[in-house]
Parts: structure tokens; C-alpha cells; sequence
């Protein structure tokens, strides 16, 4: 990388600039040094240049700036994933994401029903598919997009469990002490699972909490 010019270093003086490998290269010094910044000349210009006292105020303004407190940097951020359950808008921390791919046939599972929609084979894999949509109270939009619909797969410790959602969006940051409270108007279910409500795009999603999540699919589930 060349060497920027010094600014403690008068032009006339910067012969990096006029004769060295920024200028027309006549030094003679570059046969020995190959590039200015071996050169011994631009190492003394340097060490004036470190040497030299800040410019007024500067200190006091770092001061100032290392000082003051960054909410954004020392909140509790999270990185979630946004998807769409009917007209719900949720949020997994990606901690529990494994993949989120188009959908594969589900394949219902003999004398069982409602929450568990089946089985779905992912990359030569078995995983229990669930539906969010009754565990969440979410009412399902019966023209929804096929073309949007993905299938997610999370996983918590050793539990794998897949759904189908209506949308995705994308991973997001989240400042978890800004988090307000989901709204009453929330199907019961929906609140319980939910740490609180964020907004994004001008749509109000709900984070879910994923122990909670997980904790009651695998009660239902047994």
C-alpha cells in the first residue's frame, strides 16, 4: 500500500511524493530501498508525524466519545429470523435455525393428527413436522402465496422439529431491552409464547421464546 502524505511534512519536503514510487521514481534511494517505506527518510518523516501534538480538542472529543455510554452496542441484541404465519408476523432467534428450504411432501403419520402434520425428509433426514399455526392460535389465510412458502427447520440441544410458513422474510437485529408488550388481541397461546413485540417494515412482529416453544411442543407431543 503506498504511503499517504504526512501532513506534518511540508510538500516540498514529501520527495515520496516528487521522486519516490508516488512521484516519477528518480530517486536514486529506490535501487537500495525497492519502495519509500523502507526508505529511512520516510521512516523519520513518521516518527515526527506520531510525534507531532494532536490538533485542539481532539483529545477531549475521543475522550468524550469513548466515554459516552452506546446503548445500541451494550443492549442485549439478538439476530432473529422473520416469517409469516397467516397474517402474523413472528421471530426465532437464529441460535435455534438450521435451514430454511421450499417445501417437501409431509407425510402424515398413521393415527396421528392436528399439531403433528408429519413426517418431511430433509437432505435424507427425518423430522417431525408441526403446525404452528394450532400451537400458536395463528387462523391459517386460505389464498396465501405458494410461491412464498417455505419450510423451517429449528433445532434446540438434540430436538429437531420442521413447519411450513407462509413467508420469510430475512435475519434481522433485534435490541431485546426494546421489546414492548405483545398486544391482548393476541390469541392466548400466542402471548404465552411470546417475549414481546418488535417493529420491522412497519409491521409489529411478535418474538417468540424459544424454550417455551419447544418445552410445549414436546409435552403435546408425547
Amino acid at each position: 500500500m503506498t504511503p499517504k502524505p504526512l501532513a506534518v511534512v511540508p510538500p516540498a519536503e514529501q520527495c515520496w511524493n516528487r521522486i519516490g514510487v508516488r512521484g516519477d521514481r528518480s530517486c536514486p534511494e529506490l535501487l537500495k530501498f525497492t519502495h519509500c517505506n523502507n526508505c529511512p527518510v520516510f521512516a523519520a518523516a513518521g516518527r515526527r508525524f506520531l510525534d507531532a501534538p494532536s490538533p485542539k480538542g481532539y483529545l477531549d472529543e475521543w475522550t468524550t466519545r469513548l466515554a459516552a455510554r452506546d446503548d445500541t452496542r451494550e443492549g442485549d441484541e439478538s439476530s432473529v429470523l422473520v416469517f409469516r404465519l397467516g397474517d402474523e408476523w413472528l421471530a426465532l432467534p437464529v441460535a435455534v435455525l438450521v435451514e430454511v428450504t421450499r417445501p417437501r411432501p409431509v407425510h402424515r403419520v398413521p393415527h396421528r393428527g392436528g399439531l403433528l402434520a408429519g413426517m418431511v425428509n430433509i437432505r435424507g433426514e427425518l423430522h417431525l413436522c408441526v403446525r404452528f399455526d394450532l400451537l400458536l392460535g395463528v387462523a391459517v389465510v386460505a389464498d396465501s402465496d405458494p410461491d412464498l412458502r417455505r419450510l423451517v427447520v429449528v433445532r434446540r440441544e438434540t430436538e429437531y422439529w420442521a413447519f411450513a410458513a407462509d413467508e420469510v422474510d430475512q435475519v434481522h437485529r433485534v435490541l431485546l431491552p426494546d421489546l414492548t408488550s405483545a398486544a391482548p388481541t393476541l390469541a392466548r397461546s400466542q402471548v404465552k409464547m411470546t417475549r414481546g413485540v418488535f417493529p420491522h417494515a412497519g409491521r409489529s412482529v411478535g418474538l417468540l421464546d424459544d424454550a417455551r416453544l419447544f418445552h410445549s411442543l414436546r409435552e403435546r407431543m408425547r
